[in-house]
């Protein structure tokens, strides 16, 4: 069974954010099925919808809360 999960990233723009988020999800085998994202006033915004297995979920959720900035 999988989950459906809905992200919302903010933080400083920089370089590789982006890539960051899409390792963690990939490295848990979920898939990044749909996303919107904008630097407003130097600051990135982004919501991102994820599919993942029940048994990655918290694992998931743990690389996630762990990403730098």
């Amino acid at each position: 069974m999988t989950v459906s999960l809905v992200l919302t990233v903010i933080g400083d723009d920089r370089p590789g954010l982006v890539e960051q988020l899409a390792t963690a999800i990939s490295q848990h085998q979920g898939n990044w099925l749909e996303s919107s994202m904008s630097n407003l006033s130097g600051k990135f915004a982004g919501i991102v919808c994820v599919s993942v297995a029940d048994a990655q979920l918290e694992a998931l959720k743990a690389a996630l809360a762990g990403l730098a900035g």
